[in-house]
């Protein structure tokens, strides 16, 4: 199995994960969010040092490219489930836009109603291409640091032998 299947795979499971957390009211107040990059991390390990166990090559560029494709795949797959999560769900944009306005209007400053108003129709227009955007760069960030420290590590014990 290729590192690209083992990204999609990894994928699917943070999906699946998603969607459990998805139909659960609270998941502010638990781990179970933290769980995602649990796996996504599990996943970018299991990809790389099974090529290198099955191959013997401890050659970091090469190991890195083994991560960068189950990585990317995964962040893929997200960025899919991310963009039909908040198509299919409206209404969780509104109450999340709904509750920031209450809590702006509370604490407003220099704002009045009117231009709070407009930040959040603004929010509304802007919410789903940000939250995408996000996820991607949070996911690829987090995925080249994981790749950069497996592969690191494998190649440092492959050049000690």
């Amino acid at each position: 199995m290729n590192a690209t299947i083992k990204g999609l795979i990894t994928g699917v499971l943070m999906v699946v994960l998603g969607l459990i957390l998805s139909v659960m009211d609270d998941n502010k107040a638990t781990v179970l969010p933290y769980a995602g990059t649990f796996i996504y991390g599990l996943g970018i390990v299991w990809s790389v040092m099974s090529f290198a166990s099955a191959t013997g090559i401890s050659q970091f560029g090469i190991l890195f490219q083994q991560g960068f494709r189950c990585f990317v795949m995964a962040t893929l797959v997200l960025a899919i489930y991310t963009f039909v999560y908040w198509k299919t769900n409206p209404e969780k944009i509104d109450q999340i836009i709904e509750a920031s306005k209450v809590e702006r209007l509370q604490t407003a400053q220099h704002r009045t109603p009117q231009e709070i108003e407009i930040e959040a129709q603004q929010t509304r227009k802007y919410f789903i291409p940000i939250s995408i955007s996000g996820q991607i760069f949070s996911n690829l960030l987090v995925g080249a640091v994981v790749t950069m420290v497996v592969s690191g590590v494998l190649y440092l014990r492959g050049s000690t032998k």
